[in-house]
């Protein structure tokens, strides 16, 4: 048994760039072969790396020595090389030079001089800062042949080597031809190898009579290099083969069933033993085929536990090897849990939905799509699973009608029809299409209409089953123009929903989670963290979940701990970090990235399982999981995926913890960098598709056992406000429950789709952080992005369901309005809609001014504006006039139910004719300057939108966000006693009744100077001020959030609270005099 690798895999030959005896553009050949006799060479090859046989009489050994200049190989050698022009002369492809001329002629950090193990010169082809005039250049050095006389079965390579990989595009092989035929790969370089010894065996072909090596190095420009020395070429007998499992994913077979297994790496016409752990050898395995694999069924026993077991393989010339088989018996996916699902249908059969005759309805697959009629976005359906029905108007008028079966309901009852869409607006010509509930009652009700794209959406139609009905079909119509475009359906089901959160309702556990910061510190510190303060309730833990940094470096994780710090993310009682794929990225070893993240993050100590990966319960309430990728490759893959390596223990502690927490009746909510294929946001196209590797089948099988689990997945970058922002994952397409994927997107840039396979990014997106909140009854996943003043702005919230008792009977909708007019005028009509009442309820309408508490002012009577009554499904939508005699302002519109309650929603009126008054100037009691030519009005405080009582200035009718306070009138020498200022006391912005110019003398409220105040706050190392509090002046600062405005003269406000009211009771009196 040798510990070299076994011969040339057959399936992974890739055919050269030059045909054999082709003339390439640059080939420079040395005629005849250096043969070193048979003794001598025996002495020369005991000195390198192994001994020679004593059956090979004539091997072949080159040193560089001899060459007659840097550019003509030694004798038997050939170059070939293409697209050398603009390259230094001397260096362009293969060429032979010392070490030290290496060094001198391309000086820095390239670790050439580190090839100790060459001697005297060396054979080098150098891309870095040495490229062609345009594109990419390839060289292959050639070795002189070397004659298979003993026919031992094999021959050998030796050599030195210094390999440096660089960015795509270089691809490094070591391949080998027999008599002039095609090259077969041998090895392919792919990372880093600095100073190495290799030695590789082939299997010659049985009447081979000569054989060459070649060192290609192709497609490159401006990347690294490849250096050898000391080659040595010899018969041998065949390597031990080493048995690989082929294919991508590790077996995953259940107990009690067969599962397909291809082994490779066998030589052709090997007979391997295979036995199942310390089990009899499995008959009737064939002999390895022309490509040195076979294919056998493995049976795992039907009482098998769950567990990885071992498949041996053996046999003459193989080396004993064990490979794993994952065992899993699934535990299937149906759980009771807060929402109630009445029908499902996925589908998966076409015998449920009804497609007339002709129809061009079809079911079919998203990929059979693609296939049939291209991509333009039909792939970025992510939602879909498995089947599909699609109709595709796109080369051909298309026109019909898809209707489910019918679904046993319940009169009354309120249900949601919630079914995943992808459609797709194309051309100019005419295209539309519907839902529609037809009861059996006979009535039918139109619940959605589409006329513009609206790519991987979950649509959520509320319906209310009305009297005598005692079930429902639904209909998808479609009609489309030639050339226009198409409709993809997946996933139609029908549930009784959750209803709305109550107001006010407390949260049982929180957790803060935000990702992909990668050197976007200063929004982290500044944005982020300070604005998950801001909410409501404040949460216990954060997960900062991977690419904390743009690559592992020692530096990058100080910077980012130093703004996290800042901004009070080790405020929180428990922070958990997961590893990404940046952690990985830069110059280094998979082990030390791995050790830097633990150590820098402190995760070993987190979790009870060493960091990256593990379980903590918040607020004793929720299990929260995280994993992590155990290795990448960096130097390898080059910022390609696949990006996950999971180990079977880690894989095994995932299983067991699932399992547990399911039999619990819990929720778990699971942390992962990386995602899964067809999920979220972006994951169709091909960078996303394969994270997780090898290990995707057997991961993603727990996964669809546990529909109780909700999965926050990052590594995207993709906006929040896409349809597809969370989904409903069906990692097994035919069952109705699923567990939930949601997208953490990003605190750095965000992206979107470019294209059919492109993204494009968004640097000026503010960062987005989501907060995972537990109810009694669900799961709320809210996505929040916070602007520069750290405030927290809503972009869409998910409600997901948890394990308990299903609703019984239909959820009761939470009663709500919305104003459809945008700024409804005095003398016009205002739209509104209302839904969640009871069916036939009257409401009152009314209009009721806002007012600021006052002495000198009575409450207004409302205004009211008619009745309204609700539909048989409690919703209503009507408009109504507003009186032309009803003042511009702020208001609310009130929805008066019989007992009082009402429902409120805040609304504008401006005014039927914008009033027009004269401009006036106050006198003051010394003479001023004129006015300039656009005075303008000097408050002293900016109004904030909530009503005050300090005394302000009436602002213009358009204020803006940061006020400039620029004095009107030079002050005069004496002041005058009081500034000429209207106290008010309402909240309403009113419009002025022209210019007026106010003295600037006198007292005013100035702002705090900072540094006398003990409670200022500090500012950030960028210069703005850290921002921990949404109240104006919490902080210590006095000032309102991204507004300039100091309330520090709050203080001396209330202090004259006296003085203010007499003085507003005078300036009345003396108005009506």
């Amino acid at each position: 048994m040798k510990s070299h690798s076994s011969g040339v895999r057959r399936d992974s030959a890739e055919p050269s760039p030059f045909r054999p005896g082709q003339s390439a553009p640059n080939r420079t050949t040395s005629r005849g072969r250096r043969r070193i006799a048979g003794a001598v060479a025996f002495l020369v090859f005991l000195s390198g790396a192994a001994a020679v046989p004593a059956f090979a009489a004539s091997p072949v050994a080159e040193g560089f020595e001899n060459g007659q200049d840097a550019v003509t190989p030694p004798e038997g050698w050939s170059i070939d090389s293409t697209n050398t022009v603009g390259m230094k002369a001397g260096w362009q492809g293969w060429t032979f030079h010392p070490v030290s001329e290496v060094t001198a002629a391309f000086p820095g950090s390239g670790k050439q001089g580190e090839f100790a193990r060459g001697t005297g010169r060396v054979a080098i082809v150098q891309s870095d800062s040495n490229r062609p005039t345009s594109g990419t250049f390839s060289s292959t050095l050639w070795s002189s042949p070397l004659s298979i006389a003993e026919k031992t079965g094999a021959v050998q390579v030796s050599f030195d080597s210094h390999y440096r990989q660089g960015q795509a595009p270089q691809n490094a092989q070591l391949v080998a031809r027999f008599d002039g035929g095609e090259p077969v790969v041998v090895e392919r370089f792919t990372a880093d190898r600095l100073n190495q010894s290799v030695s590789r065996s082939v299997d010659a072909p049985a009447n081979a009579a000569r054989v060459q090596f070649g060192w290609q190095y192709l497609q490159s420009t401006n990347n690294w290099y490849w250096m050898i020395d000391n080659v040595r070429m010899q018969e041998a007998p065949p390597a031990d083969t080493q048995p690989v499992l082929k294919g991508n994913q590790k077996p995953l077979i259940a107990p009690g069933e067969r599962g397909t297994v291809t082994i490779g790496g066998l030589r052709p016409g090997q007979q391997p033993v295979v036995a199942l752990g310390a089990g009899a050898p499995i008959a009737g395995i064939p002999a390895a085929d022309g490509e040195g694999a076979v294919t056998l069924d493995v049976a795992i026993p039907a009482d098998a536990p769950n567990g990885i077991q071992q498949l041996r393989i053996s046999g003459e010339d193989i080396v004993t090897t064990s490979l794993p088989i994952t065992v899993y018996r699934s535990t299937g996916s149906a759980l009771a849990t807060t929402e109630k699902k009445v029908w499902f249908d996925g589908f998966e059969s076409a015998q449920s939905w009804a497609i007339p005759a002709g129809s061009p309805w079809s079911i079919s697959t998203v990929d059979d799509v693609v296939a049939q009629l291209g991509t333009d976005r039909r792939q970025a359906f992510t939602l879909a699973d498995g089947r599909i029905a699609v109709i595709d108007a796109s080369r051909g008028a298309a026109s019909g009608s898809l209707a489910s079966a019918e679904i046993a309901v319940r009169t009354g009852d309120t249900l949601e029809l919630r079914v995943d869409s992808h459609f797709r607006k194309r051309g100019t010509g005419a295209q539309t299409g519907s839902v529609t509930a037809v009861y059996s009652s006979g009535e039918r009700e139109t619940l959605r209409t589409l006329g513009e794209t609206q790519e991987s959406a979950q649509l959520r139609l509320p319906l209310t089953v009305p009297a005598a009905a005692t079930g429902v079909r639904f209909e998808f119509s479609f009609a489309g123009d030639l050339g226009t475009g198409s409709w993809m359906l997946d996933n139609a089901q029908v549930v009784r929903g959750l209803g709305d959160l109550p107001e006010g309702e407390p949260s049982s556990a929180r957790v803060d989670v935000f990702s992909d910061i990668q050197g976007a510190n200063a929004r982290m510190q500044n944005q982020v963290l300070p604005g998950f303060r801001a909410l409501t309730e404040r949460a216990n833990t954060v997960v900062a979940n991977g690419d904390l940094v743009s690559n592992g470096t020692p530096d990058l994780y100080t910077a980012f701990y130093n703004a996290y710090n800042a901004g009070g993310g080790n405020q929180y009682p428990l922070q958990i970090a997961t590893i990404g794929n940046h952690e990985y990225y830069g110059s280094g070893t998979v082990d030390g990235f791995r050790n830097r993240f633990l150590d820098t993050t402190g995760m070993r100590s987190v979790g009870d399982q060493g960091g990256l990966w593990g379980e903590q319960l918040v607020d004793g309430q929720l299990p929260l999981i995280w994993l992590g990728s155990e290795a990448h490759d960096y130097s390898q893959a080059k910022g390609s995926g696949p990006f996950v390596k999971m180990s079977d223990r880690q894989y095994e502690w995932l299983r067991d913890r699932l399992a547990y927490w399911k039999s619990q009746n819990k929720p778990v909510l699971l942390m992962t960098h990386h995602v899964f294929a067809g999920s979220v946001s972006g994951t169709y196209i091909n960078f996303y598709r394969n994270d997780y590797d090898s290990d995707t089948a057997r991961l993603t099988a727990l996964l669809a056992d546990n529909p109780n689990v909700t999965v926050l997945t990052s590594h995207t970058h993709w906006a929040a406000t896409l349809n597809d922002w969370s989904a409903e994952k069906r990692f097994d397409a035919t069952r109705a429950q699923a567990p939930t994927v949601v997208n953490t997107v990003a605190v750095t840039t965000q992206y979107g789709p470019s294209g059919d396979w492109g993204e494009a990014g968004n640097s000026n997106a503010d960062p987005v952080g989501l907060r995972v909140a537990l109810y009694k009854d669900r799961l709320r996943v809210t996505a929040y992005s916070f602007n520069a003043q750290a405030t927290p702005r809503e972009i869409k919230h998910i409600d997901i369901a948890i394990p308990g008792n299903e609703p019984t009977g239909p959820a009761l909708p939470t009663p709500g309005a919305e104003i459809e007019t945008d700024a409804p005028v005095a003398g016009q009509s205002i739209t509104v809609a209302g839904q969640g009442f009871t069916a036939g309820e009257s409401l009152s309408v009314e209009l009721r001014q806002v007012q600021a508490a006052s002495l000198f002012r009575a409450a207004a009577t409302p205004i009211s504006l008619g009745t309204v009554t609700a539909d048989e499904r409690g919703s209503f939508r009507v408009e109504l006039a507003i009186p032309a005699t009803v003042p511009a302002g702020a208001y609310t519109l009130a929805l008066v139910r019989a007992g009082g309650e009402a429902i409120e929603k805040p609304v504008t009126i401006r005014p039927a004719v914008e009033p027009t008054v004269e401009p006036t100037v106050e006198p003051t009691k010394e003479p001023t300057k004129e006015p300039t030519k656009e005075p303008t009005v000097e408050p002293t405080v900016v109004p904030t939108k909530e009503p005050t009582v300090e005394p302000t200035v009436v602002p213009t009718k358009e204020p803006t966000k940061e006020p400039t306070v620029e004095p009107t009138v030079e002050p005069t020498k004496e002041p005058t006693k009081e500034p000429t200022v209207e106290p008010t006391v309402e909240p309403t912005v009113e419009p002025t009744t022209g210019p007026t110019t106010v003295p600037t003398t006198g007292p005013t409220i100035a702002p705090t100077d900072p540094s006398a105040d003990p409670t200022h706050s500090p500012t950030s190392p960028t210069g703005k001020p850290s921002a921990t509090s949404t109240v104006p002046g919490e902080d210590g600062s006095g000032s309102l959030p991204g507004t300039g405005a100091n309330t520090n003269g709050l203080a001396l406000f209330a202090g004259g609270l006296g003085l203010i009211a007499l003085l507003l009771f005078g300036l009345r009196r003396r108005a009506r005099g």
